[in-house]
C-alpha cells in the first residue's frame, strides 16, 4: 500500500510539473501582419510598368526626349522605392519570425 501511494504521488507530481512546464513554453509571435506587408511589396514590385510615354508621342527630337526624361526617372525612382519596401518587409518579417537574429533589435 505504501508502495502504491509512493507510485501515484510520483505520478501526480509529475504530470502537474510537465504541465507547468509546458504552459511556460515560448509561443511564436504572430507574423500575419508582416508577412501581408511583404506580400503587397512584392505585388507592388511585379506590377511595376514601365512610364507612360503617350504624353510625349505627338512630339520630335529633343522635345520628345525632354519629355520622356522626367517620366522615365520617376518610374526608376518609383521602382527603386518598390524595391527597397519590400526588401525591408522581408527583413522585418525574417526578424519577427527569428528575433534573435543578426542584425534584429528587439
Amino acid at each position: 500500500m505504501k508502495r502504491l501511494t509512493m507510485v501515484l504521488l510520483a505520478a501526480v507530481a509529475f504530470t502537474f510539473g510537465t504541465a507547468a512546464f509546458a504552459a511556460d513554453a515560448p509561443t511564436k509571435p504572430d507574423c500575419t501582419e508582416k508577412q501581408k506587408a511583404l506580400d503587397d511589396a512584392n505585388a507592388a514590385v511585379k506590377g511595376m510598368a514601365k512610364a507612360d510615354l503617350s504624353s510625349c508621342k505627338d512630339k520630335k527630337g529633343k522635345e520628345k526626349t525632354e519629355c520622356e526624361a522626367p517620366l522615365k526617372d520617376k518610374a526608376k525612382a518609383d521602382a527603386t522605392a518598390a524595391k527597397e519596401k519590400a526588401k525591408a518587409s522581408k527583413a522585418a518579417l525574417a526578424c519577427c519570425k527569428n528575433p534573435t537574429k543578426k542584425g534584429c533589435t528587439t
